[in-house]
């Protein structure tokens, strides 16, 4: 396969935003994480505000066993058999915007904006004793501008340099293997998981921004309650929406509803 030079890249941007810019929604309830007073807010036709007890959110539900107790742990011969995890989307959802990678294929040496709090939501989850997929729509053929580094090249040390858990035993990278948008994107994700799936990984919770990444989700089963999706789209698809631009906050209320796991 050729590999796809930044400026060419940079001529398509406007209309790739990696799968990012869907403007279909996809379901009408939207739950959202409250703002003060751990509070969700479900709204459809009206808008109806539920207290939660715990720091956790109303009406959502994990794939993990989980206990009212955040330090509780599922039985370490679980992780023989399956291995509970998390995949996290990257543009957008782990970065400030999609503008922030395009910007990086332009200037090999441009450092994309991280949003605040990312790494320590995911670093979160891996103290847990959850397995981390970083799963992206960015291709493998595209080679960045001044350093000549390939976009996985790239990926992988700015999760590094950022702080993100890199353990090759318990982490992966995935990009396409082409260019991607949309529908194709959505069925480029859903199959990634899936194939996982099929090696015994148990996806607990979700995190994105697009509605390829709220598609490829449901797709591969994962819990509606346990997608948390930040940015546009938020909410969409019977997904809980996080509020604002970081994860501190979602961090602070959630982290402590999560049950540890693969841990004796």
């Amino acid at each position: 396969m050729s590999k796809t030079t930044a400026r060419g890249w940079l001529v398509v941007a406007g209309c790739l935003a990696l799968a990012c810019g869907d403007d279909t929604s996809s379901g009408d309830t939207t739950s959202a994480e409250g703002s003060s007073g751990g509070t969700t807010v479900f709204m459809d036709s009206g808008t109806t505000v539920e207290p939660t007890t715990g720091g956790s959110t109303a009406g959502s539900s994990t794939g993990a066993d989980s206990t009212s107790e955040g330090s509780s742990s599922t039985t370490a011969g679980v992780c023989a058999t399956e291995f509970p995890a998390i995949v996290t989307d990257i543009d957008e959802t782990l970065t400030l915007s999609d503008a922030e990678f395009f910007m990086q294929i332009g200037d090999g040496n441009y450092d994309p904006v991280e949003r605040e709090g990312a790494a320590e939501l995911i670093g979160a989850y891996a103290e847990l004793g959850y397995r981390v997929l970083y799963l992206t729509a960015r291709s493998e053929d595209i080679v960045l501008e001044g350093t000549g580094e390939t976009a996985r090249e790239a990926t992988e040390r700015w999760l590094l340099e950022h702080g993100f858990p890199n353990d090759p035993e318990t982490t992966q990278v995935v990009l396409s293997e082409m260019f991607v948008v949309g529908d194709t994107a959505q069925a480029y994700k859903a199959d990634a998981l899936m194939e996982l799936q099929g090696m015994g990984w148990r996806f607990d919770y979700a995190y994105g921004n697009a509605t390829s990444d709220i598609g490829a989700y449901a797709d591969a089963g994962i819990d509606l309650g346990a997608t948390f999706i930040i940015g546009d789209h938020a909410g969409e698809g019977g997904t809980v929406a996080v509020a604002g631009e970081g994860w501190v906050e979602h961090a602070d209320m959630h982290l402590p509803t999560v049950p540890a796991v693969c841990q004796e």
